[in-house]
C-alpha cells in the first residue's frame, strides 16, 4: 500500500492499478469525519485484486481469491459532496483502459496522460450529488472494474437530516395531493398515506361503494361511443352510402362503370358503412378501473381468509356483495366486447365533465391514493441536495403554516394528462394560499415567483411570503431565500474573527440586501416603492442557541435581514419568525422595515397632545334627531376646560344606556364655529324643566355630520367629558381606544389586541389599559406589567419604540398564560 496519508483507495490487479486520492475528512467541515462504519464500498471485479484502504488513518488491506468476485466493506465515510478526489488508473503494457461514468461532466474530466496515452488521470468533484456512484473501468473494450461507492453530505447529516427532508418533501406533497382530491371532489375525511394498504383500502371502498357502482351504471347506462365508417367494395345495386373515397375508387376502376341502352350503370363501387363502437379509450379505462378494484377486493379477501382468527361472516358476504356488483357490471353489455387497459388518455374530456366516468375516475384516484403521481420533483435526482433542500424550504414552510391556518387553494398539484401533476418545480411558480382563523387575513407563500421587475434588474427570490393585513392598503412581502449553502468559520478564518460561529455566506445576506431594495412596485399615482419588507436567508444548520449569538441573527431586529437556520431538526427560529410576521399589526411590519434618512420627517405623525375631538354624549334620541338634523351639538361650559379649547371636531356618541343597540359613535362633523349662549336661547331643541335657562353652553356649529366608515362601539356603559384626535378617531374600533394618549400606548395596545382577541380596559387609576389580571401601565418614561400586583416586567419606552418587536415577544409569554 501507498504510505501517502491522502491516498484512500488503491486497487491492484494482474492488468492495472487505480488509485484515488483525497481528503478523508471534508476540508471545510471537519466535523463530518465520521468514527462509525457508515458507508458502503462495493467492488466488482473480473479478476484477482488486492484493495487498500485508508481510513481514519488506519490502513486496512484485503486480498481476494477468485475471479468474478463482488465484495463489500462498511467503513467511515471518505467521499463528500462539492470535494475533489483524483483518480489514477495505470495499465500493464499491452492493455487499453477506459474510465466511464453516468454524469458527462465526470466522464469527461478523466482522461489520457503520458506521452504513450496509456494511463488515465482526473479529478472527479460529485457536486451536490450525494449517495451511491458507480465508477466503471474498461480494459481493452470490455467492463473489467467497478466500484460503487458512497458520496456524504458536508453540511447536514446523512442518516438524520438527508432522510428527514426526503420524508418531509414526500409526505408533504402526498398530504396536499390528498387536500386536493377532498376540495376538488367534496369527498371523505381520509387519512394520506404514500400507499394505501389492503386495510386503507377496504375502509375507503366500504365509504364510496354505492356512489362507486352508481357510477358504474351510470356510463353502462350512457356510454361513450364513436361512429366509426368501414368501406366494403360491393354490387352497385347494394351501395347505400358513398362519400369522396367511392369518386376516387371509382376514378381509379374505371372498368367498373358500364354503358348500357338505359344509360350509366355502376357494376361495382366502394360502399361506406358506418356503425357505432364503444370499443373507446376511455370504455376500456373503464373496464380496467372495474377489474382492477374487484382484483384488490379478492386479495383482500384472500388476506383476510388467511388471518388466524374467528371468520367475521358479515365482512365476507359484504365481500362477495361488492365483489360480484363489480364484476357484474364489467361483464354485461358493450362491455363485454371492450378490453380493460390502462390507457394514456384516462384524463379525456370524458373522464372531465360526461356524468358517471367524471365520478368513477374521481372514486379511482382515491382508492389509488396516490400511485398515478407525476411530475418534475419525483424526475429531478434526490442526490442533488442543492434543489432538494430548495424544494424542501418551500415544502416545510408550508407544513409550518398548515398547522396553524386554513389551506384555502394550492397550484402544487393538479390534474394533467393520466393522473396527478406536481408543478413544484424550477422556473415555475407554485403557491399556496392560507387564511388566519383569528383575524381573517389572507396569507400567500409562492415558490419561485415569477421574474419581479423592477426599475433595474429583474429578480427571482426563492419563496415569498405575502400577507395582506387588515387596514392596511397594499400586502407586506417578505423573502425566505434557501440557500444550501453554510461559512463554517475555521478557526483563524477571516468569518471567524468576524462572527464567532457558523452561519451564512456574506454574498448571500447581500444577495437578501439586493432583494429588498431592487424589489419596487410603481403605481400610476405614486413613485416607485419598496415591497418587501425583509429578506432571510435559509441555510442548513443545526445549533440554533450557539446561531443567537451571530450577527447575522441579530440583524434580523435590526434591518429585518439576516439569516435563519433550517433543518428539520432545527425548525424553531423560523417558526418564530413566521408567526412574528403573520401576527404583527400593520404598525409592527411597518416598523421592521429599515426607511431612509429624511423620510419620518415627510411621513404625517400624529399630534398626540392635541386633543382637538370632543366625544360628545347624547342623552336622547330626540336630541340626536336635533343635533342632526340642524348640523349642531351643545354641552354645559362646566364640562369644558380652558386648556381643552379650541375644539375643532365633534364626534356624536349614543350612550348604550339610551340607545342599546344603536350605541357608539356614528358621526362625527368638523367645527366651523362655536359661541357661548344661555340655555334658553338655543332653540332647536327644548329646554328640560330640570334645567337652568340661564346657564352658559357651548354651541358648536359643525359644516356637515359624515357618517363613519365603520362605527366605533362601545365597551363600557358611558363617560363625559373626554376627548380624543382624527387619528384614533378614524383608526379605533372600540370606545376605550379613543382614551389612548401616546403612540406607545396605541401600538402596544393594538398589538396586544391583536395577539389576545380581546379589547383591553382602560386603567382607571393609571395611564394603562387591563386584561384580566394583567395591567400595563405608562409611567415615568416606562411601560410595567403588573399581575396581581406583581411587577412581572419593564421596559423603557425610547426601547419600545426603537424595537417594537423585541418588546412584544417579551410580552408574549405573560399574554399567552392570561389567555390559557
Amino acid at each position: 500500500m501507498s504510505k501517502n496519508t491522502d491516498e484512500l483507495i488503491y486497487i491492484q490487479t494482474d492488468i492495472l492499478t487505480v488509485t484515488i486520492k483525497g481528503n478523508a475528512s471534508h476540508p471545510s467541515f471537519p466535523g463530518t469525519n465520521f468514527v462509525d462504519k457508515d458507508a458502503t464500498l462495493q467492488i466488482s471485479c473480473d479478476d484477482i485484486f488486492e484493495l487498500n484502504m485508508a481510513v481514519d488513518s488506519t490502513p486496512i488491506s484485503k486480498q481476494h481469491l477468485g475471479k468474478s468476485c463482488i465484495e463489500q466493506y462498511r467503513h467511515s465515510p471518505v467521499f463528500f459532496e462539492q470535494q475533489q478526489y483524483e483518480i489514477v488508473i495505470e495499465p500493464e503494457e499491452g492493455h487499453i483502459v477506459e474510465f466511464w461514468h453516468e454524469n458527462y461532466n465526470i466522464r469527461k474530466n478523466v482522461t489520457p496522460v503520458g506521452r504513450k496515452s496509456n494511463m488515465l488521470s482526473g479529478i472527479i468533484n460529485f457536486g451536490n450529488d450525494i449517495g451511491y456512484s458507480d465508477l466503471f473501468i474498461k480494459v481493452d473494450g470490455t467492463n473489467y472494474l467497478k466500484m460503487t461507492i458512497e458520496v456524504f453530505p458536508s453540511k447536514i447529516g446523512y442518516k438524520d437530516d438527508y432522510k428527514a427532508i426526503m420524508a418531509d418533501v414526500m409526505t408533504e406533497l402526498y398530504s396536499l395531493i390528498f387536500d386536493f382530491l377532498k376540495k376538488t371532489y367534496d369527498s371523505f375525511d381520509i387519512s394520506s398515506k404514500q400507499q394505501s394498504t389492503p386495510v386503507e383500502f377496504f375502509s375507503i371502498i366500504r365509504k364510496i361503494y354505492k356512489e362507486f357502482v352508481t357510477a358504474a351504471d351510470m356510463v353502462n347506462a350512457k356510454p361513450n361511443h364513436v361512429l366509426e365508417r368501414e368501406y366494403l367494395v360491393l354490387p352497385g345495386y347494394k351501395v347505400k352510402r358513398t362519400d369522396n373515397r367511392t369518386v376516387r375508387w371509382i376514378e381509379k376502376h374505371p372498368e367498373q362503370v358500364l354503358k348500357t341502352n338505359k344509360g350509366i350503370m355502376i357494376d361495382r363501387a366502394l360502399s361506406v358503412e358506418k356503425h357505432i363502437t364503444y370499443d373507446t379509450n376511455e370504455n376500456r379505462m373503464t373496464k380496467y378501473i372495474l377489474k382492477t378494484t374487484m382484483k384488490r377486493l379478492e386479495n383482500f379477501k384472500s388476506q383476510y381468509m388467511k388471518l388466524a382468527r374467528e371468520t367475521d361472516v358479515s365482512l365476507i358476504n359484504q365481500l362477495d356483495n361488492m365483489i360480484q356488483g363489480i364484476r357484474r357490471r364489467y361483464s354485461t353489455g358493450f362491455m363485454r366486447e371492450v378490453e380493460a387497459i390502462p390507457t394514456k388518455s384516462s384524463m379525456s374530456l370524458v373522464f372531465s365533465m360526461a356524468p358517471g366516468y367524471r365520478e368513477l375516475y374521481r372514486y379511482y384516484l382515491l382508492l389509488q391514493h396516490g400511485l398515478y403521481i407525476s411530475g418534475s420533483i419525483f424526475n429531478v435526482s434526490v442526490k442533488d441536495l442543492a434543489v432538494l433542500y430548495e424544494y424542501w424550504c418551500f415544502i416545510k414552510l408550508n407544513n409550518l403554516m398548515k398547522e396553524r391556518y386554513e389551506l384555502i387553494s394550492q397550484d402544487i398539484i393538479k390534474v394533467v394528462g393520466n393522473g396527478l401533476f406536481v408543478s413544484l418545480v424550477k422556473g415555475q411558480r407554485s403557491r399556496v394560499r392560507y387564511r388566519n382563523p383569528e383575524n381573517g387575513e389572507l396569507i400567500t407563500l409562492s415558490y419561485n415567483p415569477k421574474e419581479i421587475a423592477g426599475a433595474t434588474v429583474p429578480q427571482k427570490p426563492d419563496n415569498v411570503l405575502s400577507l395582506k393585513k387588515k387596514g392596511a392598503k397594499f400586502n407586506y412581502e417578505y423573502v425566505f431565500d434557501a440557500k444550501y449553502k453554510i461559512n463554517p468559520a475555521l478557526k483563524g478564518s477571516m468569518y471567524q474573527q468576524m462572527y464567532n460561529t457558523p452561519g451564512p455566506q456574506e454574498e448571500d445576506i447581500n444577495t437578501m440586501h439586493r432583494y429588498r431594495d431592487a424589489i419596487v412596485n410603481q403605481n400610476d399615482a405614486s413613485p416607485y416603492e419598496r415591497t418587501m419588507f425583509g429578506a432571510y436567508v435559509l441555510f442548513p444548520y443545526r445549533n440554533q442557541e450557539e446561531y443567537k449569538q451571530h450577527r447575522f441573527y441579530k440583524s434580523i431586529d435590526q434591518v429585518n435581514i439576516g439569516g435563519l437556520p433550517f433543518l428539520p431538526s432545527a425548525t424553531d427560529l423560523v417558526t418564530e419568525m413566521l408567526d412574528e410576521l403573520i401576527s404583527d399589526s400593520p404598525e409592527s411590519a411597518f416598523e421592521r422595515a429599515t426607511l431612509p434618512i429624511g423620510i419620518e420627517e415627510r411621513l404625517a405623525r400624529v399630534d398626540w397632545n392635541k386633543r382637538d375631538v370632543l366625544i360628545g354624549g347624547l342623552q336622547s334620541h330626540a336630541q340626536f334627531e336635533a343635533c342632526l338634523k340642524n348640523n349642531f351639538y351643545y354641552i354645559p361650559c362646566k364640562n369644558i376646560k380652558n386648556n381643552d379649547l379650541p375644539i375643532h371636531y365633534v364626534a356624536l356618541f349614543q350612550i348604550p344606556r339610551i340607545f342599546s343597540n344603536n350605541a357608539g359613535i356614528y358621526y362625527y362633523g368638523e367645527v366651523l364655529s362655536s359661541t357661548i349662549e344661555q340655555r334658553k336661547d338655543i332653540q332647536e331643541f327644548p329646554i328640560n324643566s330640570n334645567t337652568n335657562p340661564v346657564e352658559p353652553y357651548y354651541r358648536f356649529d359643525v359644516s356637515e355630520w359624515i357618517s363613519l366608515d365603520k362605527p366605533i362601539l362601545p365597551k363600557e356603559s358611558g363617560f363625559a367629558n373626554e376627548f380624543t384626535n382624527s387619528f384614533l378617531l378614524e383608526n379605533c374600533e372600540f370606545i376605550p381606544e379613543l382614551l389612548l394618549q401616546s403612540e406607545e400606548e396605541y401600538r402596544l395596545y393594538t398589538e396586544l389586541k391583536r395577539r389576545t382577541g380581546k379589547v383591553l380596559e382602560e386603567n382607571k387609576t393609571k395611564t394603562g389599559f387591563e386584561l384580566g389580571s394583567l395591567k400595563v401601565l405608562f409611567e415615568d418614561g416606562d411601560i410595567t406589567l403588573f399581575r396581581d400586583g406583581k411587577l412581572l416586567d419593564c421596559c423603557t419606552l425610547k426601547d419600545f419604540s426603537r424595537h417594537p418587536n423585541a418588546m412584544f415577544r417579551r410580552l408574549q409569554r405573560y399574554v399567552a398564560k392570561e389567555n390559557e
